[in-house]
C-alpha cells in the first residue's frame, strides 16, 4: 500500500460514520435524520482534529486521524487511528439514563474492532480515554492499531550501474 490508498482510510471512515444509523442519530441527536447523512461530513465529523473556536450551539462531534507510528522492517508498517467523540454537557445525558459518550463509543467500537476494511488483518482496539477539547464538552479518545503493506510492488528501476550478472 502507498500512502496515498493509506490516507484513503479517512474518506472510508467518513462514508462509514455517516452511513451507519446509530451514529447518526447519536450525533444529530434526531431519530429521524436522514442516512446516509451528508450534512453531517465537516459540521460534525471531521478527517482531523478539530475544535470549533466559537461554540453557539450544543453539539456532539467525531473527529479522526490516522498516523503511521512506526515501520518496523521494509514489509509492514503501523497506522494507528485515533477517534475522538466529544459533545457538550447538556447533551451528556440521554433521556433513558445512558451516557452520549458511552454509547456513541461503543457503537463506533462495534463498527471499527475487528474491522478488516484498515490495514491488514483486524484492526485492534487499543485505549479508551477522556479527554476535554474545550470549555463545557466533554470527550473519548479511542484508539485502534493495525497492520499494513509498506511497499506492494518493486517499481524502481535498476541503477544503470547495477551489475546485472550472476
Amino acid at each position: 500500500m502507498d500512502l496515498v490508498e493509506f490516507y484513503d482510510y479517512k474518506n472510508l471512515l467518513m462514508k462509514d460514520l455517516c452511513c451507519n444509523e446509530n451514529v447518526v442519530k447519536l450525533v444529530t441527536g434526531n431519530d429521524a435524520a436522514p442516512v446516509p447523512n451528508h450534512k453531517l461530513p465537516y459540521t460534525q465529523i471531521f478527517p482531523y482534529e478539530y475544535v470549533d473556536a466559537t461554540v453557539d450551539e450544543a453539539k456532539t462531534y467525531i473527529c479522526f486521524d490516522v498516523d503511521i507510528v512506526s515501520v518496523p522492517n521494509k514489509t509492514y508498517y503501523i497506522p494507528v487511528l485515533y477517534i475522538w467523540i466529544f459533545t457538550h454537557k447538556s447533551l451528556l445525558r440521554m433521556p433513558n439514563g445512558t451516557l452520549l459518550l458511552d454509547r456513541l463509543s461503543a457503537e463506533i467500537n462495534l463498527m471499527l474492532n475487528g474491522s478488516r476494511y484498515f490495514g491488514l488483518g483486524e484492526l485492534k482496539l487499543d485505549s479508551v480515554n477522556r479527554f476535554y477539547p474545550i470549555h463545557d464538552y466533554s470527550g473519548r479518545a479511542l484508539v485502534y492499531y493495525a497492520r499494513d503493506w509498506n511497499r506492494l510492488t518493486a517499481n524502481k528501476s535498476i541503477p544503470s550501474n547495477r551489475k546485472l550478472g550472476r
